[in-house]
C-alpha cells in the first residue's frame, strides 16, 4: 500500500472517531453537568455542617462555663446558648441560598454545691436550597443534623498534681502586721512578796510564719472539698531557707491534710536560697510517678500541674554575684516546670523588690503573680489558688 493511500484511510478512522466522539459528547454532556450539580451539594452541605457543628460545639462551652461560674442561671441558660448559637451561624445566612436552621438546647445537672456537673446539649438541623439540578431531579433542600454536649465539672473531669515551695527563712518570724490577744495572770504585790491577782489581756503580734501556715490550711481545704474521697488530687510540700533538707521535703500524697500538718511543723529560722527547692517541686509534678500515680486510680495520664511559690525575701548567698546566680537558676528551673506544662503561682508575701521580681519571672502570668502586703491577703490569696486549682473545668464529651 502507498503512501498516499494510508493517508487517505487514516483520515475515514479520524472521521469516524470525530462522529464517535460527537456521539458520546452528547450523552456525557448532561451526566457531567449532574456530576457537577452533586459535587457543588456535596460540598455546601459538608461546608454547612462544619459550621453548625463549630457553632454548637462553641455554644455548649460557653453556656456550662457560664453555668459553672454562676454568671448565668439554669433558667437563663437555654436563652444564652440559643443566642450564642444563633450569633455564630449569622454568616451562614449569606453564605447559603435559603439557609435556615432549628437550634435545640438541653440542659440538665447532676449534684449540688460545688459538686454540681451541668450537662448542655445543642442540636441543630440546618437546610439550605439545594442546586438547580438537584431541584429537577426531586431533590429541593440539603438538611445536616449536628448535635455537640460539653460538661462541667470540678476537679474529678481534671486530676491535679501540686507543690507548694515555702519560705520558711528566718524573716517569716518577723511581725506580719495582724494581732491576736493573750490572756496572761497578773500579779500583784511588792517585793519578794507577790500573788495572782487575776488576768491581763495583751496584744500579741501574728508572725508571717503563722500566717503561712493559716494560709497553707485554706489553700488545702480547697481541693479537700472538691475530692474529698482522694481520688483525683494529689499535693506535697517543700520548706525551705538557706539550704533544703531531707526533713524540709514532703512527697506528694492523696492525703492531703498531711500537708497541712507539715506546714504546721515549720519553724522560721536561716536565710533564703530558693534554687534546690524549686528544683525538687519540679521534679515532683513533672516525674513519670506522678503520672502513674494518676493512672493507676483515676486512668488520667496527663494531670493538671501545679507548683506555689511563695516567699517574704530575695535569696541571699552572701554575694551580689551569689545572688544573682540563686535567681537566675530558680528561674531556669521555673523554666523548665512550665515548659512541662506546669502552672505556677507565685505569691510575694511583704517581699523585697528583688523578691517579687524572682516570683514575677517564675509565675505563669500576670494573673498568677499575687503581691500580699497583709496577712489578710496572704490568706486570700492562698485560699483564691486552691480555688483556682479545683475550679470548674468545661470540656466537649462527644
Amino acid at each position: 500500500m502507498g503512501i498516499s493511500k494510508l493517508k487517505l484511510r487514516f483520515r475515514d478512522i479520524l472521521n469516524q472517531e470525530g462522529g464517535n466522539f460527537a456521539m458520546m459528547a452528547g450523552i456525557l454532556v448532561p451526566v457531567v453537568f449532574v456530576a457537577g450539580s452533586l459535587a457543588i451539594d456535596t460540598t455546601n452541605a459538608l461546608s454547612m455542617k462544619t459550621q453548625l457543628q463549630n457553632a454548637a460545639d462553641s455554644a455548649a462551652l460557653a453556656t456550662t462555663t457560664q453555668l459553672a461560674e454562676g454568671t448565668i442561671t439554669e433558667a437563663e441558660a437555654k436563652d444564652y446558648a440559643t443566642a450564642f448559637f444563633n450569633g455564630q451561624v449569622a454568616e451562614a445566612t449569606r453564605n447559603f441560598d435559603a439557609f435556615s436552621v432549628v437550634p435545640t438546647v438541653t440542659i440538665t445537672q447532676t449534684g449540688t454545691g460545688k459538686k454540681t456537673v451541668w450537662n448542655v446539649e445543642v442540636a441543630a438541623v440546618g437546610s439550605q436550597n439545594s442546586s438547580a439540578l438537584a431541584r429537577i431531579a426531586g431533590k429541593d433542600s440539603l438538611d445536616v443534623t449536628i448535635s455537640a454536649t460539653s460538661q462541667s465539672a470540678r476537679d474529678a473531669s481534671n486530676p491535679i498534681s501540686m507543690m507548694l515551695v515555702l519560705d520558711h527563712s528566718g524573716s517569716m518570724g518577723w511581725a506580719s502586721g495582724r494581732t491576736t490577744q493573750e490572756t496572761r495572770p497578773r500579779y500583784c504585790g511588792w517585793g519578794w512578796y507577790r500573788y495572782q491577782c487575776g488576768t491581763e489581756t495583751y496584744d500579741v503580734d501574728v508572725p508571717k510564719i503563722e500566717v503561712l501556715k493559716e494560709a497553707v490550711g485554706k489553700l488545702v481545704n480547697h481541693i479537700v472539698e472538691a475530692d474529698p474521697d482522694d481520688q483525683y488530687a494529689r499535693i506535697g510540700a517543700v520548706g525551705y531557707n538557706n539550704r533544703t533538707v531531707y526533713s524540709d521535703k514532703f512527697n506528694i500524697t492523696w492525703d492531703k491534710p498531711q500537708v497541712t500538718a507539715f506546714a504546721n511543723g515549720l519553724s522560721a529560722n536561716g536565710g533564703t536560697y530558693s534554687v534546690d527547692a524549686m528544683k525538687w517541686a519540679y521534679e515532683q509534678v513533672t516525674g513519670v510517678g506522678e503520672v502513674n500515680a494518676h493512672y493507676s486510680k483515676n486512668g488520667s495520664k496527663d494531670p493538671s500541674k501545679f507548683i506555689v511559690f511563695m516567699t517574704d525575701g530575695k535569696n541571699e548567698t552572701g554575694s551580689p554575684s551569689g545572688d544573682a546566680y540563686a535567681d537566675r537558676m530558680t528561674k531556669e528551673h521555673c523554666k523548665s516546670a512550665k515548659d512541662a506544662g506546669t502552672t505556677i503561682f507565685a505569691v510575694a508575701f511583704q517581699a523585697p523588690p528583688e523578691g517579687q521580681s524572682l516570683l514575677k519571672g517564675c509565675a505563669s502570668g500576670n494573673s498568677f503573680y499575687y503581691d500580699a502586703q497583709s496577712a489578710d491577703e496572704l490568706t486570700k490569696a492562698f485560699e483564691a489558688i486552691g480555688e483556682e486549682a479545683v475550679k470548674l473545668t468545661t470540656r466537649l464529651t462527644n
